[in-house]
């Protein structure tokens, strides 16, 4: 197969240990394949003018990104390939089946040079790359490749090659509206202390999510909208979005959790958990919310620029916070559930 690897045995197979060359090469190519994905992703971002975020992946399961369209509110996944930049008028991809994991997810491949991305890029699902590319079991491994070629007239893949520029048109549907940059919110100081309990409780909902292996976590990248979390169903396909809130209950066990409403979205994709970190015992309270987002301005305070949560986790009579009110240990459960596709009234009505 042209451009197979031309030994069938690694250099630990014959008895030779790696030399330190072996090793620089390896970790430039993982360096190279990590630099191709920011390129891409920093395209993506300035040329979109912050129509399209991207979301990381906590664990790497095989995507290397979800790209979420705020137009529409439509999620995608992604990967990423990239060659090294050469002089030839095309460019080979080669991709073990093991590594496609989800058809509908889009292939972005591309060259890399020092100055940054080639001129032209391969955006593909990858259920139709593997219709179009080679197919080829080498060492017993399933593999497909392709030759991108420069001249997109006369390739199989002419309708998949667009210019650099045209990247985030691409996954846009149309060109990027002309937005002009916010002004910060507020000039005073930040709450060190607030970042601290902020990132503390999204780092809690995070490890409980975990516990579910059904659901791959993404974080985003910057953090710039509503969504601080990223929940996508390996069964299903379906994406959650989550923002964590987290806050210290105040003398009478009442705990203020406030929502911004400039990144405020009700959707029924979006949802609220709300935590309360006990300080005096070092651990959050038993019982959190998990709160729909288009539920949010019926049971909040409607405060000057935020919604406003006022929940006493510990309260032993009924509050309009009941139906809402959640044992924080079923977390993980409950938004598998979510993503599965199940009915959410029902999960609400249900408390």
């Amino acid at each position: 197969m042209e451009g197979a690897p031309r030994s069938d045995q690694s250099p630990a197979d014959r008895g030779v240990t790696p030399r330190i060359e072996d090793l620089a090469e390896h970790r430039d190519t993982l360096a190279s394949g990590q630099a191709m994905e920011f390129r891409v992703w920093t395209e993506l971002i300035q040329q979109s003018r912050g129509m399209l975020h991207i979301f990381l992946p906590l664990l790497d399961r095989g995507l290397d990104a979800v790209i979420h369209r705020l137009t529409d509110g439509t999620y995608t996944a992604v990967q990423v390939k990239g060659r090294a930049a050469n002089t030839v008028h095309s460019f080979e991809i080669m991709i073990p089946a093991s590594k496609l994991v989800e058809d509908s997810a889009l292939l972005i491949a591309g060259q890399l040079a020092d100055e940054g991305l080639g001129p032209e890029l391969l955006v593909v699902d990858e259920g139709t790359f593997k219709q179009l590319a080679a197919h080829e079991v080498f060492r017993g491994e399933e593999i497909y490749w392709a030759i991108i070629g420069r001249d997109a007239e006369v390739s199989r893949w002419r309708n998949y090659v667009i210019p650099k520029e045209k990247l985030a048109e691409c996954l846009l549907g149309t060109a990027a509206p002309q937005v002009e940059s916010p002004a910060p919110d507020s000039t005073e100081p930040v709450d060190r202390h607030n970042q601290w309990l902020g990132f503390l409780g999204e780092s809690e909902v995070i490890r409980r999510l975990a516990e579910n292996p059904r659901l791959d976590l993404f974080r985003p990248y910057p953090d710039l909208e509503m969504v601080e979390l990223l929940i996508r169903n390996r069964e299903t396909g379906r994406f959650v979005g989550l923002q964590v809130k987290t806050a210290i209950p105040a003398r009478y066990g009442e705990a203020q959790f406030r929502v911004r409403k400039a990144t405020f979205v009700p959707s029924p994709t979006i949802w609220i958990v709300a935590l309360a970190w006990i300080e005096e015992a070092g651990l959050f309270n038993s019982d959190c919310l998990l709160v729909p987002s288009k539920d949010l301005p019926a049971i909040a305070v409607d405060g000057d620029d935020r919604w406003v949560l006022d929940f006493n986790p510990a309260h032993p009579d009924p509050t309009r916070f009941d139906a809402y009110r959640r044992n924080l240990a079923d977390l993980a459960r409950l938004v598998g559930q979510i993503a599965s596709g199940g009915d959410t009234r029902e999960l609400i009505d249900g408390a």
